[in-house]
This record gives C-alpha cells, sequence and structure tokens, in this order.
C-alpha cells in the first residue's frame, strides 16, 4: 500500500546523491551496454564467450575501465563515488558474467598496480589495461587450495 512512496522517496535520494557528473558518467556507460552489450548477451551466452577484448575497447575509450586511476596512465583521476555510479550501471548488463570482467578488470587485477606498481610496470600493464587495450586477469594460488579459491581453508 506505501510502496510508491517509498520507491518515490529512494529516488529521491538517489537523484541527489549523484552529480551532474556522474549521472553524465552513467548515461555513457547506460548507452555502451543498451547498444553494444546487451544485444549480444544471449549470443555470447550460447557461445560460452564473449569478445571482451573488443567490449574492454569500447569502455576503455569512453574513459570507463579508469574512472579512479591516475590520470598519468591513462585514467580520469575521479573519486570513488563516480567508481560506485559506474558500478551501479554494470548492474543493467543481461548476465553476470561480463560485469564480472569488467569488475576484475577496474577493482580487483588493476587497484595494486595502479597503487604500488612502479612507474615501467604501470606504463606496461596499467595504462593499457584502463585504455582497454589489455584485457587483465587475477591469478590466485594458496597452499592447500591451488587456485580452488572455494576450496582454500584457515586455520
Amino acid at each position: 500500500l506505501h510502496t510508491g512512496c517509498v520507491v518515490r522517496q529512494q529516488a529521491a535520494v538517489k537523484s541527489e546523491y549523484f552529480g551532474e557528473e556522474q549521472m553524465f558518467m552513467k548515461k555513457t556507460a547506460r548507452r555502451i551496454i543498451d547498444e553494444d552489450i546487451n544485444p549480444y548477451v544471449d549470443q555470447w551466452e550460447e557461445e560460452g564467450i564473449y569478445p571482451a577484448h573488443t567490449v574492454f575497447k569500447k569502455l576503455g575509450s569512453a574513459g570507463l575501465l579508469g574512472v579512479n586511476k591516475p590520470v598519468e596512465y591513462g585514467g580520469m583521476g575521479l573519486d570513488f563515488k563516480f567508481n560506485i555510479a559506474l558500478n551501479e550501471e554494470l548492474g543493467h548488463i543481461n548476465c553476470g558474467a561480463v560485469p564480472m570482467s569488467i569488475a576484475v578488470q577496474t577493482d580487483m587485477a588493476t587497484p595494486a598496480l595502479a597503487r604500488f606498481g612502479s612507474d615501467q610496470l604501470k606504463r606496461t600493464f596499467l595504462e593499457p589495461s584502463v585504455l582497454g587495450d589489455m584485457v587483465a586477469c587475477l591469478g590466485v594460488s594458496e597452499p592447500g587450495g591451488g587456485s580452488d579459491v572455494a576450496a582454500n581453508t584457515t586455520s
């Protein structure tokens, strides 16, 4: 009975949370999602693979793979609020694997490199990852669990 009121309140909070710049970035991301990702999700799911290099290049060209990465390495150098806005839009991709691979690139494989990498490492790996010229990955190996993260145990 009162859900309409709650929905209006949530919409008001959301519209007040993001500023004009974040909303512009969200629109850019949504356009790419609607035009270059979602129309092909079913095909990619059926084929069991998607053109990550093509999708990442499109996102990188729009600056979306380097939202909070240093400007000197191709990023936009923006604050975490922009990252939140981008990740909210990634939730509109009609599958789980594609947004997860984007999140691995932006939020798992490149942050430590951006923060702790030497200039040479950043030029060799971070910059091409931010620009969408390279698809980054994350490797995990633990004693007793290998690369099976679910099998890892603590003592």
